[in-house]
């Protein structure tokens, strides 16, 4: 007759295969990050700031990075709604159109991107990433002289892309 603990051994075996530990990355990995990054300043920031990344693998900063460049395209979409709403300049009022397009876009493709990190296709978080970036880049161009907050809040996303590009080459 078979014991019950002879099943024990192959099944914890199995599962000391199928979970894979999650090591958090070190300052020197952090800092490696930053100076890869456009702005490693910002980057710097954002690493001390976001106290989630303390604890974090490479996977977890990048998906706290796609959450906060997600939320913080919300936030300028929203505020680009409302500068709409606020503005008589119809030539102004285009230029809000077209970024509040992009923010839309941006928004859009941060949740594919989170949906690829949770299947943990790096690849495709790469791309829509890379577009988000974009699309913030293509609101810079057709932001000069309008609000004065709207190019800060353009090269933070960037910024922001910068560094999740960064971590989901290193996974």
């Amino acid at each position: 007759m078979v014991s019950p603990a002879s099943f024990l051994v192959p099944f914890l075996l199995f599962l000391s295969l199928c979970i894979t530990p999650s090591i958090a990355i070190s300052e020197a990995e952090k800092n490696d990050i930053c100076s890869n990054s456009m702005n490693p300043r910002f980057c710097g920031d954002f690493m001390k700031a976001e106290q989630r990344v303390a604890s974090a693998d490479f996977a977890g900063v990048a998906k706290i990075g796609v959450e906060v460049a997600h939320s913080r395209a919300k936030d300028t979409l929203n505020f680009l709604k409302s500068l709409i709403q606020k503005t008589t300049d119809p030539k102004v009022q285009e230029v809000y159109k077209s970024c509040s397009s992009n923010y839309e876009e941006a928004v859009s493709v941060f949740e594919e991107a989170k949906k690829y990190l949770s299947s943990k296709n790096y690849g495709g978080a790469t791309t829509t990433v890379s577009a988000a970036m974009d699309h913030a880049d293509s609101c810079k161009d057709d932001a000069q002289g309008t609000d004065p907050s709207l190019p800060e809040r353009n090269e933070n996303l960037k910024s922001l892309c910068s560094i999740i590009l960064v971590v989901t080459d290193r996974l």
